[in-house]
Order: C-alpha cells, then sequence, then structure tokens
C-alpha cells in the first residue's frame, strides 16, 4: 500500500510540474504576440500594388497610379512620428492621385489642426489629393474636413470634382459618413454622364451594394482595418459595422461588377494591436 501512494505521489508531482511548465509556456508566448502585434506589426506597413481594369476609364489614365490610405487614428496610441514613415513611403511610390478614406482621428480626439502640416507634405502633382470624411471624425467634422484642405485635399461631402488629363476628365466622387452623416450618392454623381469614368471614396464599404447600382467605375473604402487581429481559418476578430460583406481587399460587387477596394487601414482602434494584419498603404495601376 505504501509503493502504490509513494507512485501515485510521484505521478501527480509530475503532472503538477508539467501543468505549470504549459502555463509559463502559455503566458512567455501570450507576451511574445503581444509585444510584437502591439510594437512591430502595428507599425510594419504593407504596400499592396493592385493592377485595377476599369470600365470607361479615359485612354490618357491608362498607367496613372492612385495611392490610397485610410484610418489613421491619431489619438488612438498613434501620433505624428508614427505617421512620418508613412509621408516618406507615399511620396516615394510618385503618386498621380492620393485617396484617403476617413478616419483622420480617433474619437474623442479634439486637435487635429496638429496634423495638417504632416499630411501638406504628401505629394501628388498630376491629379491631387482628394478625402472623405469617417465616422470617428464626425463628431468635429468641420475641423477635421478644414484640416484635410489646408493640407491640399480635396474633400467630397456628397459632391464630386473631376481630373483632366488630354482633354479627358476622370470623375472622382464622394459622399458623407455613412454611420453617422448623410450620404447620398444619388446627388454625389448628379449631373455626370453615364459614359464617363467615376470614382467613388466611401468610408464604409458595405454601401457598395447600392453604388454599383450607378454608373460607377469603382469604390474606394475603409473603415473595416482587415478586422486588425486575424486567424488562420477563421478570420478577423475585430468586425466593424458596416464592414461585415466587404472587409479586405478586392471585391467585385453587384451585377455589374463594380470593383471595391477596402483598405486595411494604418493605425487601429479598440485595441491597439495587429496580428496577421498589417497596416496598409495601396497602390492602384489603372487600365481601361
Amino acid at each position: 500500500m505504501n509503493e502504490i501512494n509513494r507512485t501515485t505521489h510521484r505521478i501527480t508531482r509530475r503532472t503538477f510540474i508539467k501543468h505549470c511548465g504549459k502555463i509559463y509556456f502559455g503566458l512567455v508566448t501570450t507576451s511574445i504576440m503581444g509585444a510584437y502585434s502591439y510594437k512591430i506589426e502595428r507599425f510594419w506597413y504593407e504596400v499592396k500594388h493592385i493592377h485595377l481594369k476599369v470600365k470607361r476609364l479615359p485612354e490618357s489614365f491608362n498607367g496613372w497610379r492612385i495611392v490610397q490610405f485610410s484610418d489613421i487614428h491619431f489619438g488612438f496610441f498613434y501620433g505624428i512620428n508614427d505617421f512620418k514613415p508613412v509621408v516618406k513611403m507615399i511620396n516615394s511610390l510618385n503618386p498621380d492621385i492620393i485617396f484617403f478614406t476617413g478616419d483622420l482621428i480617433e474619437a474623442g480626439n479634439m486637435k487635429p489642426e496638429r496634423y495638417w502640416s504632416l499630411l501638406q507634405e504628401l505629394r501628388a502633382l498630376r491629379g491631387g489629393k482628394w478625402a472623405v470624411i469617417g465616422n470617428h471624425d464626425m463628431s468635429i467634422k468641420d475641423r477635421v474636413a478644414r484640416v484635410l484642405q489646408h493640407s491640399e485635399f480635396t474633400v467630397l461631402d456628397n459632391s464630386h470634382r473631376f481630373v483632366e488629363s488630354g482633354q479627358h476628365r476622370l470623375y472622382i466622387a464622394g459622399i458623407d459618413d455613412v454611420m453617422y452623416g448623410l450620404p447620398n450618392i444619388q446627388k454625389a454623381v448628379e449631373g455626370i454622364s453615364e459614359e464617363a469614368c467615376v470614382f467613388l471614396l466611401v468610408h464604409e464599404p458595405d454601401i457598395a451594394d447600392e453604388s454599383s447600382k450607378y454608373s460607377i467605375g469603382a469604390q474606394f473604402s475603409g473603415h473595416s482595418h482587415g478586422g486588425q487581429i486575424r486567424f488562420p481559418f477563421f478570420g478577423p476578430l475585430i468586425k466593424q459595422g458596416l464592414a461585415n460583406n466587404y472587409n479586405d481587399g478586392l471585391y467585385h460587387v453587384g451585377e455589374s461588377k463594380m470593383p471595391l477596394y477596402v483598405n486595411r487601414g494604418i493605425g487601429t482602434t479598440h485595441l491597439p494591436f495587429r496580428w496577421f494584419c498589417r497596416p496598409e498603404i495601396t497602390v492602384f495601376h489603372l487600365s481601361s
């Protein structure tokens, strides 16, 4: 009987030590993952190149490069010094046009004016810089819009303008924030011929099911952050409202197969982590 008790005691100790080892290994692994996702991947910017074929694209715009960035969320564990490398990266890509698809600030950041000079450094010589407002910008929408305008962005709010090249026009339209604003696609494209090429900027991507019913060449959106934290075979952990159907990359929507691109964004929200979901700068190489 004593021998049996000693054997049981030895097995119990061994099991206890193994159990403690697993806990220790789990804590160490979690700490490493947390440090990586907070300090490394969050600032490991990915430049994605997309060859975008667009219906009705005027010949003179073939080969133009559009650079899209989105969702900076200044103020949520992200500041001016963090964004400086992004400015250098975008300028090094020599964009013809720059699109910013909303959420300059994190909701609650009441000092957007501190960012205008840095945004002004972004250069797009041939086609200019264009922007729409995101849901986090809405609490001080007018101030965010002024900052973008001072930084030489054309801010589109249920409106459109155009870029000219070789006597051809490329129309760029944008709508108000879908979540908290008064978006109006019809108003944004009013007066544009159905034969023209129109690019639509919208912060939230899921409205593509509606915008694909219009004569729109492509929609550019952000908002989703790609989920921020993604796991193989599981997908995004953080899902944003109005980014449930389309959350990362290139889609072709509706009967018209309208191209929709959803950018993963620069900053973060809710949690200051990224895992298998690097921040993104997108370069579109246009062709008809």
